[in-house]
């Protein structure tokens, strides 16, 4: 029950976060470039947040009842960046020869706003993964493993993940997904996907960085 509550409540504060831009956006049209500021405070705070709230009395869940040492955790963690990273590489170029875009509005969207205000790269490498991850790994993953299965779970978590991208590439974000639901059963700790996400990230953003002529 107890785990039930954290849920709900991690939930709940992961849905605010994501409206106080937009609502900002709408009731002061004047904050202009700034809401790239507010939006980035607005990341780093809700990860803290939700960080806070997902070890408050937190009994661990089916996936964390024997949890790998640091050490483990960090290897997976940085094992899991590189796979994650070549099966982007290859699902892409798959993407290609069949004759469809393998550009992603989201990442150039992200991208574009980076460029011109450096300072929301925080939001993009550090708050949006630890965020996503306490919440489409842990907390629905984690939560439905016990009535589904870990298999079932984890293509619900994929799913509803690549469906929060939105951006066309279904099958590119459900990938990322199910292989961070594997990084986190892996080692029973939620820092190995958070590891291998933010180190994503940064590989996509320095990427995009030096592609730039």
């Amino acid at each position: 029950m107890a785990n039930r509550r954290q849920s709900l409540a991690i939930l709940i504060v992961y849905f605010v976060i994501f409206t106080i831009p937009t609502l900002l956006t709408t009731l002061l049209p004047k904050l202009g470039s700034q809401i790239f500021v507010v939006e980035t405070i607005d990341y780093l705070l809700g990860a803290v947040i939700l960080v806070g709230l997902a070890n408050y009395h937190n009994e661990p869940n089916t996936l964390e009842a024997e949890p790998q040492s640091w050490t483990k955790t960090i290897y997976w963690g940085l094992l899991g960046a590189v796979l994650v990273t070549v099966g982007q590489v290859v699902i892409l170029q798959i993407t290609q020869l069949l004759g469809q875009s393998a550009a992603s509005a989201n990442t150039t969207e992200l991208m574009t706003v980076g460029r011109q205000y450096p300072v929301f790269f925080l939001a993009i490498l550090v708050g949006a993964p630890i965020m996503e991850e306490i919440v489409f790994r842990k907390v629905i993953f984690g939560s439905l493993t016990p009535v589904t299965g870990t298999v079932g779970a984890a293509v619900i978590s994929s799913l509803f993940f690549a469906l929060a991208h939105a951006d066309g590439h279904l099958i590119l974000y459900a990938f990322i997904g199910l292989l961070f639901c594997w990084l986190y059963r892996q080692t029973g700790r939620i820092a190995t996907s958070m590891i291998a996400h933010i180190l994503m990230n940064i590989v996509a953003v320095l990427f995009s960085l030096l592609s730039i002529k």
